[in-house]
């Protein structure tokens, strides 16, 4: 029986959905079955109870939203609610297990589709930032489903094939301004200014980057982030070349496109490795021993602790990669994925510039200097007067009130970016907020981002209070979560007037951290006996957000 084409949508602000949907398209392709990739911002929903089966992956973005070009899917199905009683689905959610919404969009997307009288063919698969293993887990799933289930959910009687042909093509037509609105259009931006804001002494390196966009309408806002299409180093490239075995000039099908291996390796990702390069370096004659066909053989979480200690010149260099082609090699990579950083500018003082903070990333592993992909390509190889694109990626959730409430910023290190913004605004437009920063960094002398402007900020009154926290300055070290402690009866007086909190930077300690400091300063000076409840019912009124990483 020949079975319709089915429909796999994925939404997505990097990429990493978009990769998942794509092995799951090659997989169910493998087993016979036609399938589409198809981005949801270019699928019509209307058309949705056309399908017989449907398959969704998509990540969260911000505090549990859906990804820009998933918004209108998820809007069709939660407010529409179609009869999709005919329609058989599964979700893949992408997600990290530090943020509280974790994979928030596939949960609601699963749950709108059953409001919906959809059908779920089985559980629903929420995976964390290593989401390798989780994803193969439902890509079996979805492949088993299918091949035992095949005769019920194609039955020509209940689903006319022509139909649901004609509605895939159509999927894959709609016209492309209908997609949503958070970041599909490319700007070239020329880099105008590089400023090292660390000084001499510094452990870091941070700059600022001040770059003007082509047209005035691109209407960016404090809060709002821009993607980055990084490319690898020529060293990084050459010591894959290296480990493979190959000369670079190999000729690959990368992208749609017919290109030298050397010129493919530029947009792919070299530092994660993938299960199916794994796979390939397992299956070459003779490695049947070798160290990636053994963790095949392992548990889960050894697989994922596996992938995650190496990177893709390591996993080459272990193994022989003498017989492995070049079109092999670059099927089994990932696409190099957009790098976002938050807008550290204000629209309000020049539309048409636009500035970011950005620590680049330069440190050593396993005896070899190894460089951050996106920093170091802009610190070392994209030159003042050069152009490159750009992609605006809104986020909503994390934009300076306009109600004139109090409002605490805490970022420490190149957290500071969105304040710097913040500011900027509230000096541009004479906001009536009352502002309080909490920054911190290393060391004063070396590390004070911005000190002129946060001094100026403070002396002119759009910054009410600063509060730094420098913690390699003495002893013992204090963070901004220290300080923010230390505040605890000025900042509870400050909540009780309405004032919103605004938290970016590092997620893994800071932000924990952060929180954690917050419920003890309700505890403390409110007598708030569940502080946990109360973080909570801040971030649900929109008083607590935070812009993580």
């Amino acid at each position: 029986m020949t079975t319709p084409t089915i429909p796999v949508l994925f939404g997505t602000e990097t990429g990493n959905a978009e990769y998942c949907a794509d092995l799951l398209v090659e997989a169910l392709e493998e087993e016979g079955f036609s399938a589409s990739l198809i981005d949801m911002a270019d699928f019509n929903p209307d058309e949705t109870a056309s399908h017989p089966v449907l398959f969704i992956v998509t990540s969260t973005y911000g505090n549990g939203d859906p990804p820009a070009n998933a918004e209108r899917m998820l809007d069709y199905l939660q407010k529409d609610s179609p009869k999709l009683s005919g329609l058989n689905f599964a979700v893949c959610g992408l997600g990290d297990t530090s943020f509280h919404h974790f994979a928030q969009c596939g949960k609601d997307f699963e749950k709108a589709l059953l409001a919906c009288s959809a059908k779920a063919m089985f559980d629903r698969v929420d995976c964390d930032e290593d989401y390798e293993v989780s994803f193969d887990a439902f890509k079996e799933s979805a492949v088993s489903y299918l091949k035992e289930n095949k005769d019920s959910l194609f039955n020509p009687e209940s689903t006319s094939s022509n139909e649901t042909e004609v509605a895939a093509a159509a999927a894959t037509t709609e016209a492309t301004e209908a997609k949503g609105g958070g970041g599909e259009r490319v700007h070239q931006a020329k880099l105008l200014e590089k400023v090292l804001l660390s000084k001499p002494g510094s452990a870091k390196e941070t700059m600022h980057y001040e770059l003007e966009l082509p047209d005035s309408d691109t209407e960016y806002r404090v809060g709002d982030c821009f993607a980055v299409d990084p490319e690898n180093s020529a060293r990084a490239i050459a010591s894959v070349l290296t480990a493979a075995q190959m000369t670079g000039d190999e000729m690959v099908s990368w992208r749609g496109e017919t290109t030298p291996l050397r010129e493919a390796l530029q947009s792919a990702c070299l530092q994660q490795v993938t299960l199916e390069l794994v796979r390939l370096v397992a299956k070459q004659p003779g490695a049947e021993e070798s160290p990636a066909a053994r963790i095949l053989n392992q548990e889960n979480a050894q697989i994922t602790a596996f992938l995650k200690e190496h990177y893709v010149v390591d996993l080459l260099e272990e193994h022989d990669t003498s017989q492995i082609e070049a079109n092999a090699l670059m099927g089994a990579l990932r696409k190099l994925q957009p790098r976002l950083f938050s807008v550290a500018s204000s629209p309000t003082k020049d539309a048409q510039r636009v500035g970011f903070t950005i620590e680049t990333v330069r440190y050593e592993r396993k005896g070899k200097s190894l460089e951050g992909v996106a920093t170091c390509w802009l610190a070392d190889r994209v030159h003042v007067g050069d152009s490159f694109p750009l992609r605006l990626v809104k986020n909503d959730d994390f934009q300076f009130p306009q109600d004139g409430m109090p409002v605490i910023m805490v970022g420490p290190g190149t957290g500071i970016a969105p304040f710097r913004a913040f500011l900027e605004e509230a000096e541009t437009c004479q906001a009536p907020n009352d502002t309080w920063l909490f920054f911190g960094h290393q060391h004063e002398a070396y590390d004070f981002l911005y000190e002129t402007e946060i001094k100026r900020w403070l002396e002119n009154g759009t910054l009410d209070r600063a509060d730094f926290a420098w913690s390699r300055d003495q002893e013992q070290k204090v963070y901004v979560q220290d300080k923010i402690e230390q505040s605890a009866e000025k900042l509870w007086a400050w909540l009780e007037r309405g004032a919103r909190i605004y938290v970016c930077g590092d997620a893994e300690g800071m932000a924990p951290g952060v929180a954690s400091a917050f419920k003890a300063v309700a505890t403390k000076q409110g007598g708030i006996h569940d502080a946990d409840a109360w973080l909570q019912q801040l971030v649900d009124s929109g008083r607590y957000k935070t812009d993580v990483y």
